[in-house]
């Protein structure tokens, strides 16, 4: 099996990203941007046999809109227990998921995570990193997405 763990601000959604080749969607107020080639992705991710799961500290309605928008389907999200056990608050959920699933592939699409980094000394094994590489967008780029779909 293989899961995303797909983060939202800077990952599928620039900041304040404007461009006519995206999706807008309204979050309570702030308008999120969500480039055509990353919704196109997701869309298509089932099909991919990528399981998603929303590895994200926006709220769980906004996780839900996104997906209903788009029109895809996520098996949910990471809830961040024991936030302070790692300096960033998302990795304790993230090395337990992991090691819940060792014997799959465990993809974290997040722009606030690099090896060696943010008080990690070691990850799991099965956990491969992908930090978004569009410069221009500051988002995932398309080769970024084809990076998932060949793990």
């Amino acid at each position: 099996m293989k899961f995303l763990l797909l983060d939202i601000d800077d990952t599928i959604s620039p900041w304040l990203y404007k461009r006519n080749d995206a999706i807008f969607i309204d979050s309570m107020g702030i308008e999120l941007g969500i480039p055509n080639h990353i919704a196109d992705w997701l869309r298509n991710s089932s099909k991919n046999d990528i399981k998603i799961i929303w590895c994200t500290s926006r709220p769980p309605v906004v996780c839900s809109l996104i997906e209903r928008v788009i029109g895809f389907k996520t098996e949910g999200r990471l809830s961040f227990i024991n936030p302070k056990a790692y300096e960033w608050n998302k990795l304790y959920a993230i090395i337990k998921f992991c090691n819940e699933n060792v014997d799959d592939i465990v993809i974290l699409a997040d722009n606030d995570i690099k090896e060696g980094t943010k008080g990690i000394n070691k990850l799991p094994i099965n956990l491969k990193l992908i930090d978004p590489s569009d410069s221009i967008r500051g988002c995932l780029s398309i080769e970024d997405l084809s990076i998932i779909d060949s793990l």
